[in-house]
């Protein structure tokens, strides 16, 4: 009775102890993964010499035998976690003597997991592995058979038996979603109904029998992707004196940089603006002087156009007639049209007239041509359409009809002008 208050009393102070030192580390994690499921296997460990060594007894040579389980932890802090196992196991004795025995046992344990990394700090040595003990207590279903070799004789039992336990173990970080682990587990129930020795007198031979078990496996978190197991968040630091007067001394020299840096910052923003100030200045200076560039270049494609006009119009003598057969490629005004060269002349006549002052030399611009039977008054020649434009509008003064003619013609009008020629 005194083992089973002492065992309580021992799995009640270390609830208490794992949610006290989750609190204490408690911050925003919501992301951490919490719920995990377990896969194992291993052996079981007895022992008839050892009555309550670390191996544990059921009292008879036993034989170590393979056992497989599965488990589901929730952890509720980075300390603390609580876990539901299930665990099959067989015992039988190792030696053929006067009885032979074999157990099936299916466990079931309400386990209470501590991270050792947060209760002491662990984790500061190695971040991937992860110490930690268990406690819990449960039950667990048998069914025991015997056989007397003497008598051949044959006794089975089954039934429920309480179970308390304490183990250790160790975790291995794999990934975020994966951990390895290896735990040794030691069991205390207080009837040794796994061996079910003989007994002359059930009432007195009842005694409390341990027996323990070694297992490793993998554990699987669920959770997002990149979140890691809430067991595996850095143990908080303590915060010594020393280390709290360094951190104030830094503090106070990133104060210092600070105001240093804030009135370079000044500086700098005036040497900005002045720069900037500059720029402008500099910008508006390219500005002109890229506009009177871009003049420049206009007088002097002017100059160009005027001087080939001019050298143009030169191969394009006319007679005493005002008559020509030769033009040169360009825009011409075309004014009159007419079967009688006395009307050509006429009209001729007038356009000098009205280009005094237009044009730099109205005589030697204004040309008659003759094209099958028409004789045809055009002015010209411009390289220009922007000088022709102003020519027609003069044009249109007098004879509102007249339009713009440019040489080479139109491959589909060539035999139409078969009578002028070109000078290039």
């Amino acid at each position: 009775m005194k083992s089973k208050i002492l065992i309580i009393s021992v799995l009640a102070s270390f609830l208490i102890t794992g949610f006290t030192a989750g609190d204490v580390s408690a911050q925003n994690h919501d992301e951490e993964r919490r719920l995990s499921i377990s896969v194992f296997g291993g052996t079981t460990l007895t022992n008839d010499v050892f009555r309550l060594g670390p191996i544990g007894s059921v009292e008879v040579d036993n034989q170590n035998k393979a056992l497989f389980g599965a488990s589901l932890m929730y952890a509720l802090t980075p300390a603390f976690s609580v876990e539901f196992l299930t665990q099959y196991m067989q015992f039988e004795n190792g030696s053929a003597a006067l009885n032979e025995y074999e157990s099936t046992v299916l466990d079931f344990s309400f386990r209470t997991n501590y991270n050792l990394n947060h209760i002491l700090g662990l984790n500061r040595i190695s971040p991937n592995v992860a110490p930690y003990i268990t406690l819990g207590a449960g039950l667990y279903y048998f069914d025991y058979e015997r056989v007397n070799t003497q008598s051949n004789m044959t006794f089975s039992d089954t039934g429920f038996q309480l179970v308390a336990l304490a183990g250790a173990g160790f975790n291995f970080r794999v990934s975020n979603g994966i951990d390895l682990f290896a735990q040794y587990d030691f069991r205390i129930t207080p009837d040794n109904v796994v061996a079910n020795t003989l007994r002359t007198n059930p009432n007195i031979d009842k005694k409390t029998v341990t027996y323990g078990s070694l297992f490793g496996g993998l554990r699987f978190h669920f959770g997002q992707r990149e979140a890691r197991h809430m067991s595996w968040r850095p143990a908080p630091m303590d915060l010594y004196e020393d280390d709290f007067n360094r951190l104030m001394a830094l503090h106070t020299r990133m104060d210092d940089l600070e105001r240093q840096l804030a009135a370079q910052g000044e500086d700098m923003s005036g040497i900005e603006a002045r720069t900037s100030a500059l720029e402008g200045r500099a910008d508006n200076h390219e500005g002109r002087i890229g506009e009177l560039e871009r003049k420049f270049a206009e007088m002097e494609q002017t100059m160009r156009d005027r001087e080939r006009e001019r050298d143009t119009r030169t191969t394009m003598t006319v007679d005493e007639r005002g008559l020509t057969q030769v033009l040169a490629d360009g825009h011409y005004v075309q004014v009159f049209a007419g079967l009688t060269l006395e009307q050509a002349q006429r009209v001729r006549q007038t356009m000098i007239s009205q280009l005094q002052g237009v044009v730099d030399n109205p005589a030697q611009m204004v040309l008659i041509t003759q094209r099958r039977q028409f004789y045809e008054v055009r002015v010209g020649v411009f390289n220009r359409f922007p000088e022709t434009a102003n020519v027609l509008r003069t044009a249109q003064g007098t004879f509102s009809d007249a339009f713009v003619v440019t040489f080479p013609r139109p491959a589909h009008l060539s035999s139409q002008y078969q009578d002028i020629r070109r000078t290039n």
